[in-house]
């Protein structure tokens, strides 16, 4: 009788307990510590418009509008086409040497009538050994050239007799045309300007577009094993005219593969350490501000 009611007290004692558990915790509800290793779900805030949310998105700035076109309606009849090259790609870089050659009736092609300038500068530092490589002007054949500043009425009187700027990879060349323009205390390009690069991609044409491999897909070779500007310059007219379905008769111009048309006289290279440099005079559009003097205006070659 004994054990018969001590299983029945045992019994009620089991059923209390669970009843006071599921009053006290409630059903379903853990007691588990959280995992402070485990992150907390995230909100997804959302705006819905019309019904359908959508996650706000930060406000994307819009890229900078390139100033260089991609296409252009009609050839016009007189076009430059353009080149640098210079001590290295950033933005404090110099420029070497500049080519430029003017198409000047485009009415007459395939036969051309063309002028050209082909100039060489100091840029008042060294090259980088890979700049140079491609260039293939030393630090002590610059050191001896006049800066950009002394030809830039030249340069920019010259350029603003066209009616279209043409250049391969047009940005790069243009931003350093303008920086150094800006520091003569002249004007930025004022012509419309035209990527042949661009040019290239918009027309659908797979593979590289850079001057080297498009030269190579329609059958243009170089001519030197460096990369002379003005030989770039030529090479980028041929782009063009290709990409617009025209053409030029001829070789490139024995005289494109020359040395530029200012170049100076250089000295023997010394043994040991180049002596350092001497400050020359910045040749602005109000007259000089540093020692050095003034070159010779040159007019641009005529190339019949």
């Amino acid at each position: 009788m004994d054990s018969v009611l001590q299983l029945i007290v045992g019994a009620a004692v089991v059923c209390l307990v669970v009843y006071l558990a599921k009053v006290l915790i409630g059903p379903g509800e853990s007691h588990v510590s959280p995992d402070p290793t485990v992150e907390p779900p995230q909100i997804d805030h959302t705006i819905s418009a019309g019904g359908s949310s959508a996650p706000l998105a930060a406000p994307v700035p819009s890229p900078p509008e390139p100033r260089a076109l991609t296409r252009v309606a009609n050839i016009p009849k007189c076009v430059i086409f353009f080149d640098v090259e210079t001590t290295g790609l950033n933005s404090n870089d110099r420029v070497v040497t500049l080519a430029a050659v003017k198409l000047l009736n485009t009415d007459l092609l395939p036969s051309a009538s063309l002028e050209y300038l082909y100039l060489i500068f100091d840029p008042g530092r060294k090259s980088h050994p890979g700049a140079e490589a491609i260039h293939g002007y030393s630090d002590w054949i610059l050191r001896h050239q006049e800066n950009f500043g002394t030809y830039a009425e030249t340069i920019e009187n010259f350029f603003n007799s066209s009616e279209l700027v043409v250049a391969h990879n047009a940005d790069f060349d243009i931003g350093f045309y303008d920086r150094e323009m800006q520091r003569a205390g002249r004007s930025p390009i004022a012509k419309p300007i035209y990527c042949t690069m661009n040019g290239y991609r918009e027309q659908g044409f797979v593979g590289s577009a850079s001057l080297a491999a498009i030269c190579q897909s329609t059958g243009v070779a170089r001519a030197t094993r460096f990369h002379g500007a003005l030989e770039d310059a030529w090479l980028a007219m041929r782009v063009y005219l290709w990409l617009n379905q025209r053409d030029v008769s001829g070789e490139i111009p024995a005289e494109f593969t020359g040395q530029p048309s200012n170049m100076k006289p250089v000295p023997p290279l010394p043994v040991g350490p180049l002596p350092r440099r001497h400050r020359k005079k910045i040749v602005t559009a109000e007259g000089e501000t540093a020692t050095t003097e003034t070159g010779p205006s040159l007019p641009p070659a005529a190339l019949q």
